[in-house]
């Protein structure tokens, strides 16, 4: 036998051996040999492969660890629609979804498959003769992103399985609570802003183009439907799950079929029991028809399946005692009071601050240094006070009430309705603030940056004042010997801060911390003045007069360029060659359904809020943070709270995310988006409505 002919036989020997015990570990949580014998027989394949570059297979074991690079995602288009399940939120209304499968289905009582949801990103898998060729996100349900590379990172997932026809498969990638506290700790650690939860941290990470962070980020999958099982000659949708098992896919143990309505709710009530038990999240339940011979009769909406619902679980409340309540003062020189909490698990984890919003808020609810309060997480992400348990107020507790001056700097606090404010522009919480929000995404967006190293930097006098941020290169060797830093990381930052010289002009606009002035405003000003010499000499009637821009906003405007030490920092940024003038140029949006409409999010969405909100910003939209009369559209994704509710009051149309995604795509289009190299990532865009000028630039 020749070397070649070794190698060959040798490189099939290792990834049977490494599929082998990969399946044992991760999906039958069993381990035949130690870590160290396992990661020996990957190092010889490595090895080997390297040796012989035309064995490597894409699906060879060592796929696992990354390292493809892509540019951007391809789309997938996917022929049988990945759709959406509708959600309800009560028993009751579980039980009329059951009742009207039974008037459907003529049967008294109804077999269901019950399974709990995923809290994560949905999945496509695609095999052609046992092997994986493709792997991809839901994206809209018809369209989706080829994410392959990244799937083929997440060792549960089955490489080559014994099924020789073509197989599709879906289900959910998530990240395991365990992944998400290693991740979050790493993050903090390089001074990055941390994952808000576990859905969001496995869309970020499957959508990662270097496959090497998908492949550190320890995600897992769930897979819980295969669309042509019946073609495979299963009639039961839970008979469809045992055999994806038996070849090799991991699916959720626990599901359960169940007889009727009756065995739905026992199910539903000791989920809810030990949905905390379980070492990922879970949002709900799943509840399905299982004998799929019924789903055409069954039939289904526009949108979802009449023949499966979603059970989501009511927002987790608990209650913790209120030890303190501190106040920060941010850039603006607004002050935030905050509830210093007795440390509570909260929906999956520890909560010990909850926001106040203002003095107002305190009195209305009337919390007390001491009282017992209800908590909970708005959209399931932010923690927010309830209401107080005043049956459990100890005695003696006296109302809150603001202190008359700063915390940090001993100025008068002056009151501006329900706002409170420190004027003192010297004051350090300002400053640090203000220094903070300028290297952040909202502003210049210098990656590395992040707040802890940005508050060490300050602590140390290295970081007093903006302009400071690109003087860092004159104190790289004391910046290296910092905790967590060396050569490589100092030097990307570095190299971050000099490539933030070149940024457009409405991103230092808005990243100087004019009062109201963030990044639609920043954009507005940029278009019409074009440098910032023009904007630093313009007048308050000018100012005023562009689109959605108020007396109030362009005062404020006006009074910080004429600000003596705003004008300073300014100049001594010229001096370290910032960008001033306005460089790129894009044609005014066409009329669409978006343009000139006012949108308010609420609930958590597949897709992070700000990429959200641009999409609908770029078209012509309005974002805004409130629902009123004025609204005229909400987008409600899971678990939405009290917008959801008002906008129902107020009788507004509301919008789920599905819905908003396939309107996103033909406002593209009717805008003449569509192809332009005006896609959502575009850091800006203007949004102006019918009167806009024709020399719109961004």
């Amino acid at each position: 036998m020749s070397e070649i002919d070794k190698d060959k036989e040798r490189v099939k020997e290792l990834t049977d051996l490494l599929n082998k015990y990969s399946y044992q570990y991760y999906v039958l949580n069993q381990s035949e040999i130690p870590d160290s014998e396992f990661d020996s027989l990957m190092n010889e394949l490595q090895d080997l492969e390297f040796k012989r570059p035309d064995l490597k297979d894409v699906n060879s074991p060592t796929s696992r660890v990354g390292g493809w690079v892509s540019k951007e995602f391809k789309k997938v288009n996917h022929p049988v629609p990945m759709l959406s399940i509708s959600d309800v939120f009560s028993l009751d209304e579980l039980k009329e979804w059951d009742r009207s499968i039974r008037k459907m289905t003529g049967l008294d009582k109804v077999r269901y498959c019950c399974e709990v949801k995923i809290d994560g990103l949905a999945c496509n898998l695609n095999y052609h003769e046992g092997r994986l060729i493709q792997g991809s996100t839901r994206g809209g349900g018809s369209i989706g992103e080829d994410v392959t590379n990244n799937v083929r990172t997440i060792k549960s997932i089955p490489l080559d399985i014994p099924e020789l026809r073509d197989l599709e498969v879906r289900g959910e990638v998530y990240m395991p609570k365990a992944s998400l506290k290693k991740v979050n700790e790493e993050r903090a650690k390089n001074g990055e802003s941390l994952f808000a939860n576990a859905r969001n941290a496995a869309a970020g990470s499957l959508r990662q183009l270097d496959s090497a962070i998908t492949a550190k980020r320890g995600l897992n999958a769930w897979w819980y439907y295969w669309p042509l099982a019946p073609q495979f000659g299963y009639r039961y949708h839970s008979d469809g799950l045992n055999q994806l098992t038996k070849l090799g896919f991991r699916t959720n143990p626990e599901r359960r079929v169940v007889y009727g309505i009756d065995e739905v709710l026992q199910y539903v009530d000791e989920y809810a029991q030990k949905r905390p038990t379980l070492d990922y999240d879970i949002d709900g339940l799943v509840i399905k028809v299982d004998d799929m011979e019924l789903y055409p009769s069954i039939g289904y909406t526009a949108k979802t399946p009449k023949w499966e619902i979603a059970y989501k679980f009511p927002p987790e409340v608990v209650s913790t005692q209120v030890l303190d309540i501190v106040m920060s003062v941010g850039r603006t020189g607004r002050v935030t009071p905050t509830a210093v909490l007795q440390p509570v698990l909260l929906a999956g984890s520890t909560i010990s601050r909850a926001t106040l919003n203002n003095e107002d808020y305190c009195a209305d609810k009337d919390i007390r240094i001491g009282d017992y309060v209800t908590l909970h997480k708005a959209g399931d992400v932010i923690p927010e006070v309830g209401e107080v348990i005043l049956n459990r107020r100890p005695a003696g507790t006296v109302p809150y009430r603001f202190d008359k001056n700063c915390p940090f700097c001993h100025e008068p606090l002056i009151k501006d309705g329900i706002q409170t404010y420190c004027k003192n522009i010297h004051c350090p919480s300002r400053k640090i603030n203000k220094l903070l929000y300028f290297v952040s995404d909202a502003g210049m967006d210098i990656d590395g940056l992040g707040d802890v190293l940005v508050e060490q930097l300050f602590n140390e006098h290295i970081l007093t004042e903006i302009p400071d941020v690109y003087h860092l290169k004159d104190h790289k060797d004391e910046i290296e010997n910092f905790d967590g830093m060396g050569e490589k990381s100092v030097d990307k930052i570095l190299k971050e801060v000099e490539k933030s010289k070149s940024n457009d002009l409405p991103m230092l606009i808005s990243s100087l911390g004019i009062p109201l002035v963030g990044k639609k405003t920043a954009i507005v000003l940029a278009n019409h003045f074009e440098t910032l010499d023009k904007l630093m000499m313009s007048k308050v009637d000018e100012i005023a007069n562009l689109p959605d821009i108020g007396l109030k906003t362009a005062q404020g405007i006006y009074d910080f360029f004429q600000d003596e030490i705003n004008r300073n920092c300014i100049e001594k940024l010229r001096e370290d060659g910032v960008n001033f003038i306005l460089k790129n140029i894009v044609k005014p949006v066409k009329d669409n359904f978006f343009k000139g409409k006012k949108f308010v999010l609420t609930g958590s969405l597949s897709k992070p809020r700000d990429q959200v909100t641009k999409e609908i910003e770029k078209l012509g939209g309005v974002s805004a943070g409130s629902v009123s009369k004025k609204t005229d559209f909400v987008i409600v994704g899971e678990d939405a709270g009290s917008k959801y509710t008002k906008a129902v009051e107020l009788g507004l149309r509301i919008i789920k995310e599905d819905e908003l995604n396939d309107l996103i795509k033909q406002a593209q289009k009717d805008a003449g988006l569509t192809g332009t190299g005006n896609d959502t990532g575009d850091r800006y865009c203007l949004l102006y409505t019918s009167d806009a000028p024709t020399n719109s630039r961004v």
